[in-house]
């Protein structure tokens, strides 16, 4: 189990994941993919904590700066204009990326995400943020967690 303390919060997750082609050959045109574990080292910060993939391939691999968005966020719609202030989308209209962003709910929260390949940038990633039910906003950068399996808790 990994755990990462982000100040008042503390998130615990038993594996984070990368996605590999089923027959070993990384062809960016390939449609046979699957989830396995990504090996992670997690550099503890006071507030935040950067994490870096030993497994996996570009984005994946990192660093993904994981931290509580400033100032905090407590409302899906404003994690999506959040989403939507990056540099990378400058130039695209609101629309196309709004098209590129996702919702799902968990037991923790909302997961709200933005894929990058729908946007045009190739090899793609997903950028993440989730959004607890009882805490302010959070970005994952491209970190991919087994999202059913993430807890939330206060920091001890």
């Amino acid at each position: 189990m990994y755990s990462i303390t982000l100040g008042p919060l503390t998130l615990d997750f038993d594996a984070a994941l990368i996605t590999v082609p089923n027959k070993g050959d990384y062809d960016w045109m390939n449609e046979e993919w699957g989830d396995i574990r990504q090996e992670i080292v997690i550099l503890q910060g006071e507030t935040s904590a950067k994490v870096i993939g030993v497994t996996g391939r570009f984005a994946e691999k990192g660093p993904h700066a994981v931290e509580i968005i400033s100032p905090h966020i407590f409302i899906e719609s404003e994690v999506v204009d959040h989403l939507l202030t990056k540099p990378d989308t400058s130039g695209l209209s609101e629309t196309k990326v709004r098209s590129a962003v996702r919702t799902v709910r968990h037991s923790w929260g909302k997961l709200i995400s933005l894929d990058w390949k729908e946007l045009g940038h190739a090899p793609g990633g997903t950028e993440y943020c989730i959004l607890p039910t009882d805490g302010p906003a959070i970005s994952m950068g491209f970190l991919r967690l087994d999202w059913n399996g993430l807890r939330i808790r206060p920091a001890s």
